[in-house]
């Protein structure tokens, strides 16, 4: 029997595998014993679909702005393709990690340990570090996203409410008022319990987009007049928003880790890549024909420039509700691993008192931190640059470098297309980061909506 198990600090020490260090696709990806909380491939789609098509997909025209027409729709391509295949990486990586452990199940953040305690001598004792790395930047990314809810819904709101009626609150206390529903929200803790809430929200923000499209193909700008093109300079802010409109990245192992039949994730036709082609359409179509459509008056999130109708201003209310839902779900992800933490630290009798106590504080904190923003749209930019990219493009490859060396597969091939990926987000990590903070710190003062 080939082995990979040796000692660590913390105890987290790998057992023997099973007769291989070359497992098949079954052995990885078999059938995981049922319970409660378990999900059906169909159920999984709806998730995946649903916290992929939030709020940074109505800013992608904006993107499109920074890019120009034409060099924005292969950009988006081409980026979704690379998160695609660092989603498989990761998906794979999970798998094996878990194989070796004889595990049904494992956290990012855990993944991301194991896989440091595959690797070489001189890396395997940090691996504690890596997976704190892995969960700041989680807390990081899904609370960032959940602040930008908050501006979002506040802002639609507003506007909403400005133009049709005469009750007119500002912007802080729409984000306050949201707390309400969004704290009842947050008290459902299993992702099962959910999906009837995103199916009916999947639905209604599909009616919605089919609204807004027949919007954008009404009316276009002379083509000759937008950029193809845009400047170098402004490239940065076109990724950060792309990185955080592919939000779903810190959401999939805690679905795929629920479904009944993992196999049916991973597949060409599974539940992964059919999500992503399905979402990537949807993001050429917006971000291409909502930059056609209003030019360089586009706003930070495109219901904001809906014509002035009643009609159109109910849209917003439904794309209102509609990231009120993706709230909890993407709220999930940082209070899984605090839960874990209180069960494994808390006695049983303060578990239950402690977890809904935090999950408020959580919900406060989000709403505390969107009322300092002040421009949505260059806090997509910051939030995808930083966390986004980390979590998505960095973790990923260097998870599958860690797992390749422990199967002794570490080609020239290998090497090239993942220390290639790592080069590519760091210099998007950078330039995003540097280019949102430098606008943001401009935009300080500014008027928002």
């Amino acid at each position: 029997m080939s082995v990979s198990s040796y000692g660590t600090p913390r105890g987290n020490e790998l057992l023997p595998l099973r007769g291989s260090n070359q497992p098949t696709m079954g052995e990885m990806f078999g059938s995981r014993v049922r319970d409660s909380s378990s999900i059906t491939a169909d159920q999984a789609l709806i998730h995946m679909i649903k916290v992929m098509m939030g709020t940074g997909m109505l800013s992608l025209p904006l993107a499109f702005k920074h890019s120009g027409l034409w060099l924005g729709l292969i950009l988006l391509c081409f980026i979704c393709l690379i998160c695609i295949y660092c989603t498989r990486q990761l998906i794979f990586g999970q798998h094996y990690i878990t194989f070796i452990k004889r595990e049904q199940r494992m956290d990012y953040a855990n993944v991301m340990r194991s896989a440091v305690e595959l690797g070489p001598a001189w890396i395997r004792g940090h691996g504690y570090l890596f997976k704190q790395i892995v969960n700041l930047n989680m807390f990081v990314a899904q609370f960032g996203f959940c602040c930008v809810y908050f501006v979002f819904m506040a802002d639609n709101l507003k506007q909403f409410f400005d133009q049709t009626s005469n009750i007119h609150i500002s912007q802080a206390g729409w984000i306050a008022l949201l707390l309400i529903p969004i704290s009842a929200l947050c008290t459902i803790r299993e992702l099962k319990a959910l999906a009837p809430l995103a199916a009916i929200a999947n639905f209604v923000y599909l009616i919605a987009i089919v609204i807004v499209l027949q919007d954008l193909f009404s009316e276009w700008q002379p083509w000759d007049q937008l950029p193809a093109f845009g400047s170098i300079e402004s490239l940065p802010l076109f990724f950060g928003t792309v990185m955080f409109a592919f939000e779903g990245v810190a959401v999939v192992l805690p679905i795929e880790n629920q479904m009944n039949e993992p196999i049916h994730f991973i597949t060409p036709n599974g539940v992964l890549n059919t999500s992503c082609i399905l979402v990537l359409l949807v993001y050429m179509t917006v971000g291409f024909f909502g930059f056609l459509r209003y030019g360089n008056d586009i706003k930070d999130t495109l219901t904001l420039n809906l014509p002035q109708t009643p009609f159109y201003q109910a849209i917003k209310i439904m794309f209102v509700l509609c990231i009120l839902v993706s709230y909890p779900l993407q709220f999930y992800v940082p209070m899984e691993r605090v839960e874990k933490w209180i069960k494994r630290k808390v006695v049983e009798t303060k578990q239950e008192p402690m977890i809904y106590a935090i999950r408020f504080g959580g919900v406060l904190l989000t709403c505390a931190m969107a009322q300092l923003i002040p421009h949505l749209a260059l806090f997509i930019s910051l939030v995808g640059s930083v966390a986004g990219t980390s979590l998505t493009l960095v973790f990923p490859p260097l998870i599958e470098l860690l797992c390749c060396y422990s199967r002794q597969e570490l080609t020239k091939w290998v090497w090239l297309r993942n220390i290639g990926l790592m080069v590519f987000a760091m210099v998007g990590f950078t330039t995003g980061t540097y280019a949102s903070m430098v606008q943001i710190v401009e935009a300080f003062g500014k008027s928002d909506v």
